[in-house]
């Protein structure tokens, strides 16, 4: 991880040096008035979130004040943590001061489901628009053709999965590979399955909640893109159908490797420089772009630290969570080693 950091600095400075400092503060400057705008809509994608954690909750009713108080409480904690994946954690525990474990478990799963098949099928979508608009050598078409193909695969196998029983499936993957042990998976046999029948509809969870729930969820992507489109439009790039194709696909890639890294410092930037430029835009607007989005994410990264720290919603799940280490860290060790199954979904990305 400390070569991965570093490697990442050294990205950054690279990629500031190759710029410019005073081309990068021209082009925020160029966003100006926009700005009143920007916020706004990072506003509006996280409500949009909080709403799809609420309808997720169907049949539970949680009010959206206590979703929005999970999701930006988990997304800071996401923000400085590599992978992300702690976040979600902190989502979970403060959904159970409202709901059952298994209920918090099943409904930010869902979320992070729905989510990220939401992300796939943009891209599955935007390949072929490429394939169209732009010229391409037939081996990046053919590479094209393979990710469309990809995204779709694994959005289709998800909702199979899920149908299916997608947590005690990857249980049961991690007995037979020997990484979960024989106790373990019959000592959360019985709450695997609780967490399954409540992310397949069982339990009197409405179906028209569900619906909802993937409307809302597929409304946060498309803002969050209309919202990094905005910031280009702001700096001066046309935006036209060939560039919004590529940038979708391109962005998707980025994002999966800036995860490895608070905030995606440095690969982010190295990383949509070198699109902007292959694709031969200026790199500076895509830094840009960068930039001013995340500057957006640390203000709400500090929204919700001080919640971390202040709410006592907040404070009751970390004691649990806590509470919970300790008890695992002081039982005696399987003889295999074990796997948290709950921990299988990659947190989605908050934006593109």
């Amino acid at each position: 991880m400390r070569v991965i950091l570093a490697f990442s600095i050294l990205a950054l400075i690279y990629t500031i040096r190759d710029i410019g400092l005073v081309t990068l503060g021209t082009y925020l400057r160029k966003i100006g008035w926009w700005w009143f705008a920007v916020i706004p809509m990072e506003v509006l994608c996280t409500v949009l979130d909080g709403a799809t954690i609420s309808a997720f909750a169907s049949p539970e009713k949680i009010k959206l004040r206590h979703t929005l108080l999970a999701q930006l409480s988990g997304r800071a904690v996401n923000a400085v943590t590599p992978s992300g994946n702690l976040g979600e954690v902190v989502k979970m525990s403060v959904l159970t001061d409202f709901v059952s474990p298994s209920r918090a478990v099943s409904t930010i799963l869902l979320y992070n489901i729905v989510s990220f098949s939401a992300e796939l099928l943009i891209i599955a979508v935007a390949v072929p628009v490429a394939i169209v608009l732009v010229p391409m050598p037939s081996t990046l078409l053919v590479i094209m053709v393979i990710t469309a193909v990809v995204c779709l695969g694994l959005a289709v196998g998800m909702f199979v999965l899920v149908k299916h029983g997608m947590v005690t499936s990857v249980a049961r993957l991690g007995l037979r590979l020997r990484i979960l042990s024989q106790a373990r998976y019959e000592k959360w046999e019985a709450r695997l399955q609780s967490v399954d029948d409540k992310l397949r509809l069982v339990g009197h969870a409405r179906r028209r909640d569900r619906w909802m729930g993937i409307a809302f969820s597929f409304a946060a992507r498309l803002n969050s893109m209309a919202l990094s489109l905005l910031i280009l439009h702001a700096v001066g790039r046309a935006i036209t159908p060939e560039f919004v194709s590529v940038w979708v696909v391109g962005s998707f890639a980025i994002y999966f490797a800036s995860t490895l890294v608070p905030m995606g410092i440095g690969i982010s930037e190295g990383g949509y420089a070198g699109l902007f430029r292959s694709i031969g835009e200026n790199p500076a607007r895509g830094v840009t772009l960068v930039i001013a989005r995340r500057t957006v994410t640390v203000c709400y990264a500090a929204v919700g630290l001080l919640l971390v720290t202040f709410s006592e919603t907040v404070k009751r799940a970390k004691a649990k969570h806590a509470e919970k280490a300790a008890e695992h860290a002081l039982a005696p060790a399987p003889h295999a080693m074990s796997v948290n199954p709950l921990a299988a979904v990659a947190p989605v990305p908050e934006e593109l």
